[in-house]
């Protein structure tokens, strides 16, 4: 009996390629509290709690029905552990935020600029930026012209 080749639909999430987090491999296969530990730290979310929150959410959704329902369960457990910690960290306000050059403390000197209503960081140039979230200025500091 001949194989009919099928092909997969191209999904819209396939094409989506991530600037704003850098997750470790595996990651999301570890326990709630390692996920969000991990999460939190700025070289692994540089603009704040909020991409790693969206992050999380976006695996939840990519994996679909193929997610076993204990390792969605242990995934939302991190996503509320994010916002726990979310809620308790320190916002600079509005009228403390500046574009100019900063720097980072996991990617180094950065250059925030503002388009429209959101802030972003661009730590390479020719790389996508990277948007920063409320709680994200938090890593930065100005940056004073020295190493």
């Amino acid at each position: 009996m001949a194989r009919h080749a099928t092909t997969t639909p191209r999904r819209w999430s396939r094409e989506v390629a991530t600037a704003s987090t850098f997750p470790p491999e595996g990651l999301f296969t570890l326990d709630a509290r390692t996920i969000a530990e991990t999460m939190a730290r700025p070289e692994v979310s540089p603009g704040g709690l909020g991409p790693a929150i969206r992050m999380v959410t976006f695996f939840i959704n990519r994996a679909g029905r193929a997610l076993a329902e204990d390792r969605r369960a242990e995934l939302e457990a991190a996503k509320r552990l994010l916002r726990e910690r979310k809620a308790a960290a320190p916002v600079v306000p509005p009228a403390q935020r500046a574009p100019g050059r900063y720097r980072h403390r996991a990617l180094g000197p950065v250059t925030v600029e503002k388009r429209g209503r959101t802030w972003w960081m661009v730590h390479r140039p020719g790389h996508p930026p990277i948007a920063l979230g409320p709680d994200g200025w938090r890593y930065l500091e100005p940056d004073r012209g020295g190493r």
